[in-house]
């Protein structure tokens, strides 16, 4: 159930994103149009997995008899979404530079889906990358640094 939250708010992002874009110049949008089709695919895969998931469930019989929901996979992919909004609201007040590792760190730390190096060789790695398509390939002006 969590990872229906997770993907029908990635639709939604998907749709912000691209609202977001449509002001930028014919050549910046390109890349946020990509990424937001390759989201999409991923989100609706997701879906469509889930569904085939109680599909099989009920053709069995063991639709909602085996499978309770899972309330802490649904917090879990909620707390991710709600981490997703505060990261693009935060931007506009602390900067990317900030914003972006704090972030990262926050599940990387919490969840600890990998050791303490890869996750500060990872934070430094995506903060580094999104830097170099967005404010030196793409040449957007972004907030980089707090705004008060």
């Amino acid at each position: 159930m969590g990872r229906l939250v997770v993907a029908l708010a990635a639709i939604g992002l998907v749709f912000f994103m691209w609202g977001e874009a449509s002001a930028y110049p014919a050549t910046a949008r390109k890349l946020p149009d990509l990424l937001g089709w390759v989201v999409m695919v991923l989100a609706v895969l997701a879906i469509a997995q889930q569904a085939l998931q109680w599909r099989k469930a009920s053709a069995n019989g063991t639709l909602g008899t085996s499978d309770p929901i899972n309330w802490q996979g649904v917090a879990l992919g909620a707390a991710f979404v709600g981490l997703i909004v505060a990261y693009a609201w935060s931007i506009g007040i602390i900067g990317y530079l900030i914003a972006t590792p704090l972030f990262l760190t926050i599940p990387l730390v919490l969840l600890r889906p990998v050791g303490l190096l890869t996750g500060a060789l990872t934070i430094i790695a995506v903060t580094a990358v999104i830097y170099g398509v967005f404010v030196w390939f793409l040449r957007l002006n972004i907030p980089l640094y707090p705004a008060f």
